[in-house]
This record gives structure tokens, C-alpha cells and sequence, in this order.
């Protein structure tokens, strides 16, 4: 539906980009990268959750956050065993199992990721994200203190039980336990969205536009005005727009690498369609692989990309008066079939260790630039080239550059702004 501003509101939304009143606190999905140190003050203030306990919902955000002290005793050290982290859980007392322990018990069933941190202090660094280990979530329980109640004459006593929990890395770095000193060399983040005196609206802006694009539920409430709707609207397909220039400049310079063109697609997944899940999921799942890119489809499925060079002359060939794919297309699809069966062959792993179900993951190759063809193909005869190769393929497609990015530039189109 088109929506109307009237001049006289987009006068009041200017003033407020140029003349911020007050700094305003935006709790985000998560934007902390691991290694960075925060303080723990603000990082309640901003993502919620309780200061006072050691493990906890974030209560702003789909987040479990959980605390590790070096100070602890050796009983309640976190630890490595292998591949899996001992780390204590919330103190408790009395039958069952806590609401804080449940959090990080539980994270699974609710869908959210634990964000483990080192505590020092005033002081929190970000370690990473962990994963409750399916098998045993416990390693033990531990007696850590006494709690006594004083009832008519009698004096009643419970022991206070901590969990020691059993934790897999999912994203960050085990190093940054093994650490000397992490905070030493470790950057500082401020979670505010404060501007900045050389540029107070676009840095406003900037992170005005990744609260809204991250924070479900900053998103849904902002979308009840339908002001603030047709400006993340606006603004969202005006950066689109933006990363796809930058990439048609990129994919049709002979001298951009694979790792130039990497860089940019990764930050716009949002180009292979509105199937996938914001971001990306990790790219090492086997031990003799990686992948540029690892999509995940709502229900878990996951979704490969290799990305190739795209100046490749002999993209396609003739072979009597037809025309076939290529050699490097042919390498490029050997090798992401190898991948999946990779996959195939770690299916169970992977569904235990990261959640990520690899029975029908499937992969798109992205490949070459009929700007680069030298055997006088026409990029309509290279594309009905790569429909013929791709209907004969179940699990592998292959797109070139110029058609992906022609695809996601008719997609913008047919959400093109309203007239204002």
C-alpha cells in the first residue's frame, strides 16, 4: 500500500536526526563482537537481565547471558575438558531447577544462544557464543554454601547446590579463557547510541538503522507508525541499492579477486532471496572444508554458497554448434558436491552439536561474468546455458554474477519507494 508523509512530520523527523534531545540506551539482537570488553553496568542497562546472577535471560533480547569469574574456587573454575567448557551455573537452594539455570538448560527448546563472558571487575569480556551440551548438560553439582531460616524455635538449613554446566563453542574464541590477561590488549565497546560531534545525524542514523533492522522487537513496535515504517522501508532499500552497485563495479572489474567479491556478497545475503535467515550461520561444519557463505532456511535446513571468480573467459564453450558449461563450472560443482557429502557423511554431528540439520542442505555456485565471455556467447545464451546445466542438477544450482545481481536489482525495483 502506498503511505503519505505529510511535510509538515518530515520537518519533525529531521529536527530530531539534527538536534538529538537526550543520548537514547537501543537494546539490540547483538552487536558485540567477541574479545570486546563492556562494561557489565550497561550491558544489563541496555540488554536486561539480572547483575546480581551469575546466569540469566537477557529479558530485552532472544539471549542467555552467562558469567565466569577467575576468582572462583577450584571446584567452580571454568575449565576446558577437551572440546567442552566446564563452566558454574546460578547458585540455588531447594528442590527443582532454578528459573536462571533453566535459561541456559533450556536454551534450545526457546530457540536462543548463550553469550558467555569472562568478569573482572566492573568489567565483562565477551568470550562468545556456547551451546549446552545435548548429552549430559551437567557435568556435576557442587556444594557451594548453606542457607538457614529461623522457623518458631527451630533453625532450618538448605544447602545451596550450583550446577556445573557442560558447554560446546559455537562462535568466539576458547583462547580468550586461556588467556593471561584478555583485557589487556582487549577493545572497549559502548553500547550507546550516542552521536558523535563530527557526524551526530549519520552516526545516529547508522545505528538507529541496525536497531531496527536487528531488535524484532524495536522493529515491531516502530512498524505500528506507518512514518517510521515507510522510513526503514526507505532506508533499507536505498543501502540495498548501495552494496549492489558496489558489487556490479566489483563483479565487472577484471582485477577483483575471490576475496574481494567475498567481502561484499557477505554482508548482503539478503541477495539470494527472502528464503533465508538474516546473516550468516558459521562456515567451517567439517574438518577439510569451509564455505564462503552458510545460509539457513527458517527450519534449520542450511544452505551453501561458493562463490568463484567472476573474469573467467571460458565460462562457456562450443561444442558442436551447442554450447556447454565450461571447465571451472564443472570444478566449481565437483566441488561443492564433495562438500555435501561431507555434510551428509557429519549429518548427525552437526544436528547434535550445532542444531543445524545437513540432510538436505543444498548449495548455489556463484560463478563468472558474461562481461568476461570471449567466445562471442550472448549473457542470454550463457544464461539458457546454465538453465539446461542446472535442470539436470537436485541439490547444486549455478548462477553467474550478472544474474544474480540482475535478480536482486528487479526485486528492489518492485518494492520501489512511493511517491512522498
Amino acid at each position: 500500500m502506498p503511505l503519505e508523509l505529510p511535510q509538515e512530520q518530515w520537518h519533525k523527523v529531521i529536527r530530531l536526526a539534527e538536534y538529538p534531545e537526550t543520548p537514547t540506551e537501543w537494546p539490540a539482537a547483538w552487536n558485540i563482537s567477541p574479545g570486546s570488553v563492556v562494561r557489565r553496568a550497561k550491558l544489563h542497562e541496555v540488554y536486561g537481565g539480572n547483575p546480581r546472577c551469575t546466569v540469566g535471560s537477557s529479558a530485552k533480547t532472544p539471549n542467555t547471558l552467562l558469567f565466569v569469574n577467575r576468582s572462583h574456587s577450584e571446584e567452580q573454575a571454568s575449565r576446558w575438558n577437551g572440546s567442552v567448557l566446564l563452566a558454574p551455573g546460578q547458585g540455588q537452594w531447594g528442590d527443582g531447577v532454578s528459573l536462571e539455570n533453566l535459561a541456559a538448560l533450556a536454551h534450545l527448546q526457546r530457540g536462543v544462544p548463550i553469550r558467555l563472558f569472562l568478569a573482572r571487575g566492573v568489567d565483562c569480556l565477551y568470550v562468545g557464543e556456547f551451546g549446552i551440551d545435548i548429552e549430559q548438560p551437567i557435568e556435576r553439582w557442587e556444594v557451594t554454601g548453606e542457607r538457614k531460616f529461623k522457623y518458631l524455635d527451630n533453625v532450618l538449613r538448605w544447602d545451596i547446590k550450583t550446577p556445573i554446566f557442560r558447554l560446546r563453542l559455537l562462535n568466539g574464541s576458547r583462547a580468550l579463557l586461556a588467556d593471561i590477561d584478555p583485557f589487556r590488549q582487549a577493545p572497549r565497546m559502548r553500547l550507546s547510541l550516542r552521536p558523535t560531534n563530527d557526524q551526530p545525524v549519520a552516526a545516529a542514523i547508522r545505528g538507529l538503522l541496525a536497531v531496527v533492522e536487528n531488535d524484532p522487537v524495536v522493529a515491531a513496535s516502530l512498524s505500528e507508525l506507518s512514518e517510521a515504517q515507510l522510513l526503514a522501508s526507505l532506508t533499507q532499500r536505498a543501502r540495498r541499492q548501495a552494496d549492489l552497485v558496489e558489487l556490479r563495479a566489483a563483479a565487472g572489474d577484471s582485477a577483483t579477486s575471490e576475496g574481494d567479491l567475498q567481502k561484499l556478497v557477505e554482508r548482503m545475503t539478503w541477495i539470494f532471496g527472502g528464503e533465508f535467515l538474516p546473516g550468516t550461520a558459521r562456515r567451517s561444519l567439517t574438518l577439510r572444508d569451509q564455505l564462503d557463505l552458510t545460509l539457513l532456511r527458517p527450519d534449520g535446513t542450511l544452505h551453501g554458497v561458493e562463490l568463484k571468480k567472476a573474469n573467467i573467459d571460458r565460462l562457456v564453450t562450443v561444442q558442436r554448434n551447442h554450447l556447454i558449461v565450461g571447465h571451472e563450472i564443472n570444478k566449481a560443482v565437483g566441488q561443492a558436491m564433495n562438500y555435501l557429502q561431507e555434510l551428509d557423511e557429519k549429518r548427525s554431528q552437526l544436528l547434535v552439536d550445532l542444531g543445524i540439520d545437513a540432510r538436505r542442505a543444498s548449495m548455489t555456485v556463484v560463478i563468472g561474468h558474461s562481461a568476461f565471455v570471449t567466445n562471442g556467447a550472448s549473457s542470454a545464451q550463457i544464461d539458457e546455458t546454465i538453465r539446461t546445466y542446472n535442470s539436470h542438477l537436485t541439490r547444486v544450482s549455478v548462477t553467474t554474477y550478472d544474474r544474480l545481481i540482475g535478480n536482486a536489482q528487479r526485486t528492489l525495483d518492485l518494492t520501489a519507494e512511493p511517491d512522498i
